[in-house]
């Protein structure tokens, strides 16, 4: 069978690669399989602590350093709590595989990310409602109208539909997300500053 272009460029990319590089692939999918059975819950933060510190045994601590940066790549400043937390205490647990950890710079660092997505949450959710008690009174009057002509609103749907395509709430928005995204873009670099002390 004959291999399109393609095909050959890759493997002649394969075939280019030096052993070194070689074994960065070989252990990068090896470390991805590993967070891959840790996101799904098979395993625990001591678990992961477990393999790690096998794997830094027989590789040395750039293992370590390069499963944080993939678990730091990871972090969302609108994923859910539970993930947050997950990536959270294996960050830290993983720091204490190495030989001189910096898990008290490293816990402030998350304690701020940690405050910034909740501030980012409240301040949502506070200037939602504000919006929606602006908003109630306007949009019962023209519930009742509606009503007196047959025709029922779904009022939580409605209010909602308003809130969003108003100009308020737009521009709350945009001018919120680029602040909360800038801050949480500083600390995401902090951490990989130092998490990654060691890499080269």
């Amino acid at each position: 069978m004959e291999l399109s272009p393609l095909a050959r460029e890759r493997l002649a990319r394969i075939g280019a690669l030096s052993s070194e590089e070689s074994e960065k692939v070989i252990r990068s999918g090896e470390l991805e399989g590993i967070l891959s059975r840790y996101f799904r819950g098979d395993l625990s933060s001591e678990d992961l602590w477990k393999e790690l510190k096998a794997l830094k045994e027989q590789r040395g601590e750039s293992v370590v350093e390069e499963t944080q940066g993939k678990l730091v790549d990871t972090l969302r400043l609108q994923m859910n709590q539970e993930d947050f937390e997950q990536r959270r205490s294996a960050v830290l647990a993983l720091e204490t595989v190495k030989v001189e950890g910096k898990y008290t710079a490293l816990e402030p660092v998350l304690n701020s990310i940690a405050a910034l997505r909740q501030q980012y949450k409240q301040q949502k959710e506070k200037v939602y409602e504000q919006l929606k008690t602006a908003m109630q009174g306007q949009l019962q009057a023209m519930a009742q109208e509606a009503s007196k002509q047959g025709v029922n609103l779904d009022m939580e749907s409605s209010l909602d539909a308003n809130i969003k395509a108003s100009p308020q709430w737009k521009n709350f928005i945009s001018g919120h997300d680029k602040a909360s995204e800038e801050a949480f873009t500083g600390y995401v670099a902090r951490l990989r500053e130092i998490t990654q002390a060691n890499r080269t």
